[in-house]
């Protein structure tokens, strides 16, 4: 939009431009008191219970938009309806329940599991289901996922006799499943979401992101399309926006990509994508303009200089092409890609010894590649294979991809704790991450299980009674109780 030719006359001020020149002062006055009322009254909504529509809710009202609100996972609604419930009289158990999820989502772990010993005795459904959700979620924050993985079935299985199910807990399971590389469920616990709640949103992003990582392009546009549809405006709205672009470069929707990229904020890599689209269709001026925009913001924006490079090497700039790629290789020294088109340069300047170098490196690199994608779809039908999980951390840091290696190696030691080497492993990438340096000669440490809080056992399948704290603990360290009954 241009805005350089909007009206600034330096006469009118804002006022003026508001009620003109010939507006009365009673008009003025008019219209202050109005603002200030109508600010009065949204305070007292925001603050109070007892105004508008608030006063007329009902106990139950009150609680069942309070579990809506933790569906949501928004802590403000839940005070403010569990603040309601008090002054209503209502039951203590919702008011505890209540209370235990924001102590959960304010980290405060002691005082929470607290909390839910009040609960023990609720024949409730629906205080049980979510006194079981909100364990998961605290075993989850603590990284105890198997523990977590209990307190989840457990709070699904009670929450299938709920009017409405136990949203929250089908969310957090695909995260889990997620985390720990199980594609496959997290994508079935997502399905269920979507069947339980769906207009939600986030739910269809989560999924679209998925399947953007395992190529299945189609699926991941329809399901961010979906999510645009079911949530025009969403806080990561850019970030769906990007996907769409990104996907249909992938399906060769070269003008839909662009009007996806259009919509977004102006930065590097949305610069060399649009400079992507612009090239495939035939706007080769325009593309090298945005390609010179993106590395002005970002001198190492690897997909700006690959195109750059490619279209180097495509009009015989071959020199200008090996400056370009090497300074790319320099922030992304195992792309396979760049070194394969750097290894088109230097053949394009009789340099044969330094093509068929980097031929070779681009051609094992795109096959550690190919089989690092490979084990990303195997290991949805492998979830309890350690080796498998090992190699992935393994090529992840082979192909400079240590974000990745790192969840990896974690989701090894959800499987095996006290795996030394992929302990080892994650010691050493958040050392190099963070610039420190690794000493080969120091102990590993292996990262013990985390202590999590006291919450409901989960023997069998039925919810079991709540545990005491244990008096061997520290008071301000509660310990989850075993899953299984101990002999």
């Amino acid at each position: 939009m241009n805005t350089e030719n909007q009206n600034t006359d330096p006469e009118l001020t804002g006022a003026e431009v508001l009620l003109g020149r010939n507006a009365s002062l009673a008009t003025v006055l008019a219209i202050l008191i109005l603002v200030v009322a109508s600010i009065l009254l949204i305070d007292k909504r925001t603050q109070g219970i007892n105004v508008g529509t608030q006063g007329k809710l009902s106990a139950n009202d009150h609680f069942r938009q309070a579990i809506e609100a933790i569906h949501t996972r928004h802590t403000p609604d839940v005070l403010m309806h569990r603040n309601a419930l008090q002054q209503l009289g209502a039951p203590e158990e919702q008011i505890t329940l209540l209370t235990a999820f924001t102590q959960a989502m304010a980290d405060d772990t002691q005082a929470a599991a607290e909390s839910i010993q009040k609960l023990e005795d609720s024949d409730d459904e629906t205080i049980t289901a979510y006194i079981y959700y909100i364990a998961g979620e605290m075993a989850f924050k603590q990284k105890d996922y198997a523990s977590a993985i209990d307190y989840l079935q457990t709070a699904i299985q009670i929450g299938e006799n709920l009017e409405v199910k136990c949203l929250p807990a089908y969310q957090l399971m695909a995260a889990l499943h997620y985390d720990q590389g199980n594609m496959q469920h997290a994508m079935e616990a997502a399905q269920q979401v979507t069947q339980i709640a769906p207009d939600n949103a986030q739910i269809y992003r989560f999924m679209g992101s998925i399947q953007q990582d395992y190529e299945q392009w189609e699926d991941a546009k329809t399901a961010y399309l979906t999510c645009l549809e079911k949530d025009p405006w969403p806080e990561y709205r850019e970030e769906v926006l990007v996907g769409l672009g990104k996907i249909s470069l992938k399906l060769r929707e070269y003008q839909e990509a662009k009007r996806y990229l259009e919509l977004v904020t102006v930065k590097a890599h949305v610069l060399a994508l649009r400079a992507e689209c612009d090239y495939n269709l035939g706007d080769l001026g325009i593309a090298l303009e945005q390609l010179q925009r993106s590395l002005e913001m970002d001198p190492f924006q690897r997909d700006a200089i690959l195109l750059t490079g490619t279209i180097q090497v495509q009009d015989k700039q071959y020199n200008q092409a090996i400056g370009t790629i090497l300074k790319g290789l320099e922030s992304n020294p195992k792309d396979d890609q760049l070194m394969y088109k750097l290894a088109e340069a230097y053949r394009g300047v009789g340099d044969s010894k330094n093509a068929e170098k980097y031929i070779a490196l681009s051609d094992e690199l795109r096959q550690k590649r190919e089989r690092f994608s490979k084990l990303n779809t195997d290991a949805i039908a492998e979830p309890t294979n350690i080796e498998m999980r090992f190699e992935l951390g393994q090529l992840a840091e082979e192909i400079d991809k240590p974000e990745l290696a790192v969840i990896w190696y974690q989701a090894v030691l959800q499987l095996d704790p006290m795996n030394e080497e992929a302990a080892k492993n994650i010691n050493r990438i958040i050392l190099e991450q963070s610039g420190g340096t690794v000493d080969e000669q120091a102990p590993i440490q292996v990262p013990l299980k985390p202590q999590t809080p006291v919450l409901p056992n989960t023997t069998g399948n039925t919810p079991g009674t709540a545990p005491v704290l244990p008096q061997t603990t520290t008071p301000n360290t509660p310990v989850l109780p075993q899953t299984k009954p101990q002999n």
